[in-house]
């Protein structure tokens, strides 16, 4: 069996294009950026223009919401395999300038944002973490609060909050942090997954992690 077959028959409760999603984020935290060109062949083989031009984008959308999860330098690696390998065709439908620009940013909104993420996945642990945290170190809440959760994760406008919350799960699996995968497993379901699509994220991960570079 191939390797989109095996991703396609472990991932049927995850619709495609955040299948394939899933899949990049996976193989970027892995650091298996050599992986995401076959990916991409086969996604420009088996979906509509319009459906893989929404895949490049949410894919991008999510390799730069998992910086601060995976680090930078997988990020970077991972998003030029992926547009080193999507058609010119395509690239030309995409944005030329960012949207995230600092005209739009004011600090209080996007740390209020922020913090209403912060407590949907959380829930009643939200106030004992954020605690927990500051008490380590005030500047590590207040940048995670306010430029991890309030300017990337909360910013719907590609990706909405429970897709990033099983992009999140795709980028934890592969790196040994079970606390904070835990956490995100129950951030997911709270914020709409279900079941079916968390244990489909899952076995995505499993398959990626088990394959060579």
């Amino acid at each position: 069996m191939s390797l989109m077959q095996q991703i396609d028959s472990v991932s049927q409760h995850l619709q495609t294009s955040l299948r394939y999603t899933v899949t990049v984020t996976a193989m970027a935290s892995s650091n298996k950026p050599a992986l995401i060109s076959l990916m991409v062949r086969h996604c420009q083989k088996t979906l509509s223009d319009s459906d893989f031009l929404t895949f490049v984008s949410t894919a991008r959308e999510s390799l730069l919401k998992m910086i601060a999860t995976i680090g930078a330098p997988l990020v970077i690696n991972a998003t030029a395999a992926l547009m080193d390998s999507v058609p010119q065709s395509i690239a030309d439908q995409l944005p030329k300038s960012p949207s995230r620009t600092k005209d739009e940013y004011i600090y209080s909104d996007i740390r209020s944002r922020g913090e209403s993420l912060w407590c949907s996945v959380y829930s009643k642990q939200a106030e004992k973490l954020e605690q927990k945290i500051g008490n380590w170190y005030p500047d590590l809440i207040e940048v995670i609060k306010t430029d991890l959760y309030g300017r990337l994760l909360s910013d719907c406008r590609i990706l909405d909050a429970r897709s990033t919350e099983i992009c999140t799960i795709a980028a934890l699996a592969p790196i040994d942090v079970p606390a904070q995968l835990k956490s995100h497993v129950l951030g997911a379901g709270r914020l709409g997954a279900t079941n079916d699509e968390i244990d489909a994220t899952l076995e995505i991960a499993r398959v990626v992690m088990s394959l060579q570079k």
